[in-house]
């Protein structure tokens, strides 16, 4: 009974800090009607600290422009115009001109909320808020000129992954968008793009990166064939806290609760949600259009049952290299129990089913090279073995297995790219995301006009700052970071700006 008081009063603060309050009312939803058309939003706009918030990435798909993120920055175009907007930041930026918002962009449940005052001053829309209706009314004339999932260079269509079929020739990814479904066929040479909005990670990836629940947007040329499918989702990770009812809540407050479209499984095995249980960690995979949660995957420790006389048993289970391992490297695993069995292991539930060989009697090895697009951080590897019929209690490693192969995330930068500023003396900062595996602060540079600064500047695992010791002379300043996380996965990013000072 505490932890389901616990689960409800997390859920409760939840709601109370994201909704304006209604005594004795039930809150009618707040629909979406662009250019006389009700548009499905889920979820719709909402009160939030007294503001009108309205979904950015939905609204701005639909009238047909691109959306594009970046940590907390978001970017999209109106013909040669480039906007900008950034989460917590009340200053919109129109072709580098300051565009200032009533209410800061916010991001709820994994969707990112921006006042109306957004839509109407810097994406040359019409906007209101009918009270009596109870709707959002949004009136924009780039609807049918740009047409939503138009490019000058082909087609765009986009929605929620419901099956990628890896089997059929050729491989296909089916798309649902309202009550519109798509079977796509995918060729060898279409470009896939993985995001992870949560952490400011976009990699190139493989069409077995792409998961069912994730948002997708696929580019065809000309003659309908599939040129780019950019795959993007949420993530959240944690431990479990509290769990009850149907919902669990993360050490960090993160409540999550499934609907029955989600995926959970077990240390690799399918469970419902009333398994999961406090202690466990927990990885969640959003669909960012919805904010449902799609996936949970959680680890729990294993506790080795006692074997019963003649049973076969586990003495230890070991890997190495103990570090973080990214593509192409290799995790060796070694299993001591009894001999003349055949053994395997699972590296958490993320890749099951390796074999082991014996090479001594009583000893199996074996060894995993790290593929792309495989990512978990500090889960154990399982054991197996059976002998003659018998399978011996599971073992499980003391040391626990990270893999990365996505690049940290450099996720906001200052001063922007392209931008002047007035002083010779700028500061220079670039902050970082990190993956599922940390980021190495050590591992983090700066260069400056061809000179390494990272000896002047201040360095952590979030972000690195530079203040110049000189006076820089007017004209341009070209700025390198890099960083690398624990895994070795290094990212880069360069940008120019430009001073200006009397």
């Amino acid at each position: 009974m505490k932890r389901l008081a616990w689960v409800l009063a997390a859920a409760t603060l939840l709601a109370a800090t994201h909704a304006p309050k209604h005594v004795g009312k039930r809150i009618r939803p707040i629909v979406v009607i662009l250019n006389g058309t009700h548009l499905s939003v889920n979820p719709g706009p909402r009160f939030y600290h007294y503001h009108l918030l309205v979904p950015v990435r939905r609204i701005i798909e639909a009238i047909g422009l691109q959306f594009q993120r970046s940590g907390r920055n978001v970017t999209t175009y109106v013909g040669a115009k480039q906007i900008m907007l950034r989460i917590g930041s009340t200053r919109a930026l129109v072709d580098g001109d300051p565009v200032y918002l009533d209410a800061a962009p916010v991001e709820i449940g994994n969707t990112l909320y921006a006042p109306l005052r957004f839509f109407t001053a810097a994406l040359d829309a019409q906007a209101n808020f009918d009270r009596q209706t109870n709707s959002v009314e949004i009136v924009s004339s780039l609807v049918g000129r740009s047409g939503p999932g138009t490019s000058g260079t082909g087609t765009r269509t986009r929605g929620t992954v419901t099956a990628v079929d890896l089997d059929s020739s050729p491989t296909t990814v089916t798309l649902t968008y309202n009550a519109s479904v798509r079977t796509l066929p995918i060729n060898a040479n279409a470009q896939v793009i993985v995001q992870d909005v949560n952490t400011g990670t976009s990699n190139s990836g493989e069409l077995s990166d792409i998961h069912a629940g994730d948002w997708a947007q696929v580019t065809l040329d000309r003659s309908g064939r599939v040129k780019q499918v950019v795959d993007a989702y949420g993530s959240h990770t944690g431990t479990i806290a509290a769990a009850a009812s149907g919902v669990i809540v993360l050490g960090d407050g993160h409540v999550i609760s499934p609907s029955r479209a989600t995926s959970i499984t077990l240390n690799g095995s399918a469970v419902t949600i009333d398994r999961l249980q406090v202690g466990d960690a927990v990885a969640v995979r959003y669909n960012i259009d919805t904010s449902e949660p799609r996936q949970i995957i959680a680890t729990r420790k294993v506790t080795p049952a006692t074997p019963t006389a003649g049973t076969p048993v586990i003495e230890s289970v070991s890997v190495s290299p103990e570090h973080p391992l990214r593509k192409g490297d290799t995790l060796y695993v070694s299993l001591r129990g009894t001999p003349g069995g055949l053994a395997s292991y699972d590296l958490g539930p993320y890749v099951t089913g390796l074999p082991l060989r014996e090479s001594a009697s009583g000893s199996y090895a074996g060894n995993y090279r790290v593929a792309a697009g495989v990512n978990f951080a500090d889960v154990p590897v399982f054991g197996h073995l059976n002998v003659r019929g018998a399978d011996a209690p599971a073992g499980e490693s003391s040391t626990l297995v990270s893999v990365s192969t996505e690049p940290p995330g450099i996720n906001d930068f200052a001063p922007g790219n392209g931008v002047t500023v007035n002083t010779s003396r700028p500061s220079i900062y670039a902050t970082f995301g990190a993956g599922v595996v940390p980021v190495n602060a050590s591992s983090a540079m700066i260069e400056v006009n061809g000179h390494d600064v990272t000896s002047a500047a201040t360095r952590s695992a979030r972000f690195i700052d530079y203040m110049p010791e000189v006076d820089y002379r007017n004209g341009p300043v070209r700025v390198i970071v890099r960083v690398a996380d624990e895994a070795g996965n290094t990212a880069t990013k360069s940008w120019t700006f430009y001073i200006k000072s009397r």
